[in-house]
Formats: structure tokens, sequence, C-alpha cells
């Protein structure tokens, strides 16, 4: 049974780590059904990454949009978000398509942040620029290869979905958390390994019905 919660070092990711409660951004619920949220919106720029797929980068995006967050949308899946936007509502002054290694046009403020999403799928590119202010920049990769080391090192979240013996293998030994690699290849598909700089936690997503009905699964393909 998938249970445990480890510390893969010292450090900690100011403002911007695991809480369980509390405003933020919700991710899901832990073992005690209590939600967990992150605060990507801060003064520093924040660098997340979802290993797994696009339907768990989409739900996160929904929610960032549920907190009062503009989205911008890098990715060469434009009509799999498009979709996504039109399933949403979303209009096109909330959420707007961005060509590669682009910035906003408009800078992020505390009552107007920016997630900028880089849907990389499995394409080998370098780091997205980390922004600015009040902006999370949210990488998507459908699978975790050796080239994605850097990835892993510099971001300060991490969303592991269900891996396969060798991807959790590279992902336990590149954020120090070891002790996990057993448990990553065998996650449900509602669940992730939510990844701090220092700490681990199993969450559930708990997609609500609403989000079922306009997204779908999330599970990885």
């Amino acid at each position: 049974m998938i249970g445990a919660t480890f510390t893969a070092g010292a450090g900690t990711f100011d403002d911007g780590g695991l809480r369980s409660g509390g405003a933020g951004l919700v991710v899901g619920r832990n073992r005690q059904k209590q939600p967990v949220t992150l605060r990507p919106f801060r003064p520093a720029p924040t660098r997340m990454l979802v290993i797994g797929g696009v339907g768990c980068a989409q739900l996160l995006a929904f929610r960032a949009l549920a907190i009062g967050a503009r989205l911008f949308i890098q990715t060469a899946r434009e009509q799999v978000w498009d979709a996504f936007l039109r399933r949403c509502g979303v209009g096109r002054e909330t959420a707007a398509f961005l060509p590669p290694e682009s910035a906003p046009p408009i800078a992020a403020t505390l009552g107007a942040p920016h997630l900028v999403i880089v849907d990389a799928g499995a394409a080998v590119g370098p780091p997205p620029s980390a922004g600015g202010p009040w902006q999370a920049t949210l990488v998507v990769r459908d699978d975790l290869a050796s080239w994605d080391e850097g990835l892993l090192q510099q971001s300060d979240v991490v969303v592991l979905q269900r891996l396969s013996p060798a991807e959790a293998a590279m992902a336990a030994s590149v954020l120090g958390i070891r002790q996990a690699q057993t448990y990553l290849p065998q996650l449900p598909g509602e669940m992730v390994g939510l990844v701090s700089r220092a700490r681990l936690q199993w969450v559930m997503l708990s997609s609500t019905p609403t989000e079922q009905a306009l997204l779908g699964s999330v599970a990885r393909p």
C-alpha cells in the first residue's frame, strides 16, 4: 500500500511548497483526505513539471483558472488545448497561445498571476525561462527521458504520474527519493507523487464530477 511521505534532504520551497488546507492551487487530497494545495504564484517565479500526460496538466490548468490565473500556452498540440479551452468556456481574454520560447505580452501581478504552460510532449528542447514574479511555468512531458534530468533538478514542484520502472529509477535518483522507486510504477490513475525540494507526498487528484465531465480521464495514457 502506498502511504509514505519521504524526505529528500535539507531545504525548503519558501512560500511555494506543499501545504495541506488553506488557500492556493488545489492538487488533490492526501491520505487523511485533507486538501493538498500549492502556492505557485508568489513574488518569485515558480517552475513546475508534470511527467505523465496532458490530462493531468489540464486539470491543474483548470484549477489555476479557478483562482484567477491567466493561461499562456506554448504547444505543438494546439488543437488539444483549444478543445480544452472551448469545453471549459475560456475566452481568449483569459487564455492565449504563444509561439515557442516567447514571453507573455504583459507582466503578471499579484491580482492577475500567469500560468505559462509549455507542453513539450515528447519533444527535446532547452528548459524554458522561469519568467518573472507572480508567474508559474508548467512544463508537460509525456515521458521521462535522460535529457530531462535538468528539468527535474531545476523544478520547484514535480508532479509524477505512474511511471515505468526505468522512469521511476531515474526520477527517484535525481530527486533524492530512492525509497519511492518501488511505488511510482504502481500508482493508480488518479494518484500522483507531488515533490517539492525536500518532500514527497502521495496525492489523489480527486477530480470533481464537473472536472470529469469537462476533462475526462486524467490517467497517464
